[in-house]
């Protein structure tokens, strides 16, 4: 597709939204019903639009420093007329507009992951603010569980939710028993997702999934005492412990398990006297002389031999480099408000434009073969042409200029170190 094919895309949605914003407005009634410099499509067009920088910043390069630039409090006024959700359905609906169902042996590759985001200290907003015990003074922080397309190099779903309590698990599920995909489907995740309702989900969903299995702990299972192995199992689940169930555990605890009152299983209530069947796929690979690493799937082995299944997993990383894009590149860390409101605004809208400038880095149009065009360098670039003050021309001609090699199997050391959250409260105006 090309970026202004992207771009019509983009400005289309934003009008269909334009044209009927009553449902994404507190107040119909009343909002944006007179005409002002700051309408609505201008107001939503503007989130999209910031960077990194403060709020007055953003907006005076918006107008391009002109003296009847708007001010800071007029923007916010405005901007706090409108429900999150606008920006929620630009997400979804460009998702749905650019998708080109690229394929890996007929089936989508999906990665899961999630990522705290740090937010301006605000005490008030009981939905993200931690505080550990007296002596802090507290901080707010969300989480971003994501669906991420591992072939288009874009988000394709999101869940946010309080640090406080957060469930993962929970988020995944939600996030496959929405989608409306009908693809055949490979979800890789890493050992954070390993559990019996996780697989139950993808197993009823149809779904495939790869799943690296913690270990020391997690899930039970028999196999080969070997440093490599690929071994077909099947776990049946109950949650009643009588005659039966207790005469099966016994005879065979490697397949037939208990699982407890309080731990979540949603194909099976607590006092139902059933027995749900989970066959897995479970694979011994060696990532080194010294590491070994085993993976849960129920892919078919005649299809995905084991080497594929490892080659799979490893491409799950580029969900890790995704959320460092988002956070420093598209500007994801540096928030505009402190109301959860706004907040949920701006993530939404920076998914938005992290996936409309992968989907303008990542084309091959005009880009020569092993090199692709450098996401961070090009990120203002993009943003200068997807809201209308650049031509597709001079974008062609200066991306070519930021131009990187793409180094296939490189590795990096994984960092011990922990970095100190920091403020960025001097962005908010």
């Amino acid at each position: 597709m090309k970026p202004a094919d992207i771009k019509r895309n983009l400005d289309e949605v934003i009008d269909l939204l334009a044209h009927d914003p009553y449902p994404y407005l507190y107040h119909p009634d009343k909002d944006f019903t007179r005409k002002r410099k700051l309408h609505f499509k201008t107001i939503i067009e503007m989130i999209m639009g910031m960077g990194g920088g403060s709020l007055s910043k953003e907006i005076f390069e918006w107008f391009d420093y002109a003296e009847d630039t708007v001010s800071v409090s007029a923007f916010v006024q405005q901007r706090n007329k409108i429900k999150y959700e606008a920006l929620n359905f630009i997400f979804k609906t460009m998702i749905h507009r650019c998708d080109k169902h690229l394929l890996f042996n007929g089936y989508r590759l999906f990665a899961v992951d999630g990522s705290d985001l740090r937010l301006p200290t605000n005490k008030i907003d009981h939905f993200s603010f931690i505080k550990n015990d007296k002596e802090t003074k507290g901080y707010n922080l969300l989480h971003l569980d994501t669906l991420y397309d591992l072939l288009q190099h874009v988000y394709i779903d999101a869940s946010i939710q309080s640090k406080i309590g957060m469930n993962e698990h929970k988020a995944l599920v939600n996030m496959i028993d929405q989608s409306n995909i009908s693809d055949k489907v490979i979800v890789i995740a890493d050992r954070g997702y390993e559990s019996f309702n996780n697989i139950a989900h993808f197993q009823e969903k149809g779904w495939h999934y790869i799943i690296r299995s913690k270990e020391s702990y997690g899930i039970k299972y028999a196999t080969p005492d070997t440093d490599t192995f690929d071994v077909d199992t099947t776990i049946t689940l109950t949650r009643r412990q009588i005659k039966e169930t207790r005469a099966l555990m016994e005879k065979n605890p490697e397949r037939y398990k208990w699982i407890q009152p309080h731990t979540t299983f949603d194909y099976i209530h607590p006092r139902e006297n059933k027995m749900y069947d989970l066959p897995i796929r479970i694979i011994r690979i060696k990532i080194s002389d010294t590491l070994s690493e085993t993976i849960l799937t129920n892919l078919p082995r005649d299809e995905f031999p084991s080497e594929i299944i490892k080659e799979l997993y490893r491409m799950r990383w580029t969900i890790e480099t995704s959320f460092k894009e988002l956070k420093y590149n598209i500007g994801l860390a540096s928030m505009h408000s402190k109301k959860q409101n706004l907040i949920f605004q701006e993530i939404f809208a920076k998914l938005t434009v992290y996936n409309v400038i992968s989907m303008i880095t990542y084309s091959k149009r005009n880009v020569p073969d092993g090199k692709r065009i450098n996401f961070a360098k090009s990120v203002a670039i993009c943003i200068r042409f997807i809201t209308g003050r650049l031509s597709e021309e001079s974008l062609q001609k200066i991306l070519s200029k930021f131009l990187s090699p793409i180094r296939v199997g490189r590795t990096f050391p994984r960092s011990s170190s922990i970095k100190n959250p920091f403020s960025f409260a001097y962005r908010i105006s």
